[in-house]
Order: C-alpha cells, then structure tokens, then sequence
C-alpha cells in the first residue's frame, strides 16, 4: 500500500526565506536614533531651542510590528529556520551594542540602559565577596558536632 502523505495543518507559514532576512536586514537599517529640533520660545534678545532624542534601539518586539508577526512566530522561526537564527542574533547584538556605547556617552539614560543590559544581555552588577578565607586557599575542614548530637 502507499503511505498516505501527511497533510499541512494550521495557517501557512510567512516565512520567505531570504525575503523574510531581506526584511530583517531592512528593519535594523531602520534602527537609527534620530534628533528632533524645535523652536521653543522667540524672545527679544534670544530664542529658546528644545532637542529631543526619538530612540529607535532594536528590539524583537519591534522586528515582529515589522514583520506583522507575533513574537512566538519569531522564536518558532529561530527554532526551525538556522539563517533566521542568526538574524534574529544581530537584532541582539546591535541593540547591545547600541546600549553600552549611547548610556556610556550620556545620550540615553544609564539606569534604564543597565536594567535592559541586565534583562536581555544577562550583563549583572556582580561583586565577589569572601566572607571567610580572606583569599586565602581551604584545604579542608573539621566539623564540630554540637553538644548533644552523636552520630555513634
């Protein structure tokens, strides 16, 4: 008998292969913080500007509004498709990148650079502490039983 073949369930895939990179590859080009000037006050003897900073870090949430694709199909995509993989890699990259250089210069703020570092680049604050060896090396280590506890 011939095996029956096995039939598609579900919505079709959007994923386009080189296409869907094209696209990626689009969207992080996208990923440049722009500077907003206006004209705030007009005096008599001067004029007030305000500079805002419009933040475009790249992140997955924004490559899904991109894509018109839900996170969970990106994290699918990156289980199922290599080349994805390594896209969705740059997204994370960059934006790390874009984090540590901009909160070192001052133009975004360090507070919420260090909580995105931490929660998506597992970068943490960490200090060794040694509470008992001063440095020095543990050989070993004799145990003292306590009043009352015998182990005869």
């Amino acid at each position: 008998m011939a095996k029956a073949q096995k039939k598609s369930v579900g919505r079709p895939t959007k994923y386009a292969g080189k296409k869907t990179l094209n696209a990626v590859e689009v969207y992080l080009n996208t990923c440049i913080d722009e500077y907003e000037e206006w004209h705030k006050t007009r005096g008599e003897k001067s004029d007030t500007y305000e500079r805002t900073l419009n933040i475009k870090l790249p992140t997955y949430e924004g490559l899904s509004l991109a894509l018109n694709v839900n996170i969970d199909t990106l994290m699918e995509w990156k289980s199922v498709h290599p080349e994805f993989s390594e896209s969705l890699g740059k997204v994370k990259k960059l934006q790390k990148e874009v984090l540590v250089a901009k909160s070192l210069s001052g133009e975004y703020n360090s507070t919420i650079a260090k909580l995105m570092l931490s929660v998506n680049h597992d970068m943490v604050e960490r200090k060794e502490i040694d509470h008992t060896s001063k440095g020095e090396k543990i050989d070993g280590f004799n145990y003292v039983a306590p009043d009352g506890d015998s182990n005869d």
